[in-house]
């Protein structure tokens, strides 16, 4: 087949969650069909450097909307603020050009920000061609996202997200109902899909790429690190920071004299202000693997949170432990059989970091069993070959509809 995939960033360099789930799925997809690409980016962004595989990228670089624009259309405009923040009239003059062409047997829409581009498909396609079937990666449920925000916030933030939280439904139910496949990223997620109207939406996990055959300590720093890896443009993330250095990270400095809070992702360098002792920030990195192999362990100081965390599963494959917060651990199963150490509240989460930087035996327990999930449940190449299927069984459907 012939894919045309669309995405609200740039799959490569994988600098954060949804661009290894991006990056990786359209890899496993470009195996066996041929998979144009066309990207959103911002201004000034460097060329895309996608895999050989790729056979065609179109990088769209746009400049973000003022906030102003933001607040009339997310407020007044009846618009989510999401759909806003990605809008671009030479994005969609780009895929409404490509689909003009008719070339294309199926589209591979990630994440809701990207709605508009779903209804081209029917405007933008010629009538004397064949539609094509519309994919829709879904990542999380983003209505979702604004109510727990919502809850977690007081104020104008709390009505805000709120007011988002009823637009973004429309949209994600309109989609659940138009798209020809909707896949979600956990059993939850497709379960929340099929309650906004989505015919028998289908769980693929997060693909991950594993470190080692087995897990271990080589590669460690020599000090004990702790790695919190995140979009701190994504405001949940920005609030687990602030929690993390106030509530979590003082105490385990004092208790594990030498300790190193390592943060890392798109604009983690904003957080100096706030970071607290014996914290370093690294920025956007090119190679967040390396970041995790260098580790101890991994944490999520998320409270809200849907879909799956890629903070959690990129350090369990690489053989380290995650601490993570109770509020903000959804999408994989019972913590204790993904070596997830979870936890209530600042207190108990200093108590995780402590004993798993200073016990041997519960770090390597911990490290085996995330590992283990991790390889069974995760596994890049089996997660590839489960979305091949996917979509052949979208061909074959599209083949017996187009039978005279």
């Amino acid at each position: 087949m012939n894919i045309l995939a669309i995405t609200a960033a740039a799959p490569w360099p994988a600098t954060h969650g949804a661009a290894v789930r991006n990056s990786l799925l359209l890899e496993a997809l470009a195996s066996e069909h041929h998979v144009d690409l066309v990207t959103l980016d911002r201004p000034g962004a460097p060329a895309v450097a996608a895999p050989s595989s790729i056979r065609r990228v179109i990088q769209v670089r746009a400049s973000p909307p003022t906030v102003w624009r933001r607040l009339r259309g997310g407020w007044r405009g009846g618009v989510p603020d999401l759909l806003i923040r990605h809008a671009s009239r030479i994005l969609r003059g780009r895929v409404q050009l490509l689909l003009g062409s008719g070339r294309y047997q199926a589209v591979h829409v990630a994440q809701a920000q990207l709605a508009p581009l779903i209804r081209d498909v029917w405007t933008a396609t010629p009538r004397t061609r064949r539609r094509p079937r519309v994919a829709y990666d879904a990542h999380n449920i983003e209505w979702m996202l604004q109510a727990a925000m919502a809850g977690a916030s007081t104020g104008p933030r709390a009505l805000w997200a709120r007011r988002q939280a009823r637009l973004l439904r429309r949209v994600e139910a309109w989609i659940a109902e138009t798209a020809d496949l909707v896949v979600a990223s956990s059993p939850d997620d497709r379960a929340g899909l099929a309650a906004l109207g989505a015919n028998a939406p289908v769980y693929i996990p997060h693909p991950v790429r594993l470190a080692r055959a087995n897990p271990g300590t080589d590669g460690r720093t020599a000090q004990p690190r702790v790695l919190f890896a995140a979009n701190f443009a994504y405001r949940p993330n920005l609030m687990a920071a602030e929690w993390l250095f106030g509530r979590v990270w003082p105490t385990v400095a004092r208790r594990v004299p030498g300790a190193e809070l390592r943060i890392v992702g798109p604009q983690s360098e904003g957080l100096h202000r706030i970071a607290p002792v014996q914290t370093s920030l690294g920025g956007t990195v090119e190679d967040i693997d390396r970041e995790y192999q260098r580790t101890w362990l991994g944490v999520s100081p998320t409270s809200v949170a849907a879909g799956a965390p890629y903070k959690v599963l990129s350090a369990l494959a690489a053989g380290r432990p995650v601490v993570a917060r109770a509020q903000g651990f959804v999408g994989l199963p019972d913590s204790a059989d993904a070596g997830v150490k979870l936890c209530a509240d600042g207190g108990e989460f200093v108590s995780a970091v402590t004993t798993l930087l200073t016990h041997p035996a519960d770090y390597a327990q911990s490290a085996a069993a995330g590992f283990g999930y991790v390889k069974a449940r995760h596994e890049a190449t089996a997660v590839g070959r489960h979305l091949l299927g996917v979509y052949e069984r979208l061909a074959a459907t599209a083949a017996v509809e187009a039978m005279p």
